[in-house]
């Protein structure tokens, strides 16, 4: 099982305009990079959602999805009947898509109740998210 969590309490727009705060992804229940990772949550979600769709759409096709902070990675890639393999850290799970609009969903409802709905990592995450049924 893969997921992708985030800290909603966490997430602060600096005067830089980047959208910081907790984010990690859970596979088969480990934590990774680690739970509370301080990172892009808007961005690295937008990125992963994006990626999802891109080798979800055949086997055989990979793509990788950096962490803006620090050398971590998440690697997908696309396996018989539809469905992704993510590896994070050292560990491989499939991922489903309701995981990872889910999260899309809530960290959009976060954002546009703290007045952040116009940021252009927000308006990208929302395009990438509207690609998805549902």
């Amino acid at each position: 099982m893969f997921d992708v969590r985030w800290d909603a309490e966490s997430l602060e727009c600096a005067g830089a305009g980047a959208i910081w705060g907790g984010v990690w992804v859970e596979t088969e229940g480990e934590a990774f990079p680690e739970r509370g990772w301080h990172d892009l949550p808007v961005a690295f979600v937008a990125e992963l959602l994006d990626a999802f769709a891109e080798v979800g759409a055949g086997p055989g096709r990979r793509r990788r999805v950096r962490f803006f902070d620090g050398p971590f990675w998440v690697d997908l890639a696309g396996v018989d009947g539809g469905g992704v393999a993510v590896t994070a850290g050292s560990r491989t799970a499939e991922a489903a898509a309701p995981a990872l609009t889910g999260a899309a969903d809530a960290l959009l409802l976060a954002c546009q109740g703290r007045g952040w709905g116009e940021h252009s990592d927000v308006r990208r995450l929302r395009a990438i998210r509207s690609r998805f049924p549902g």
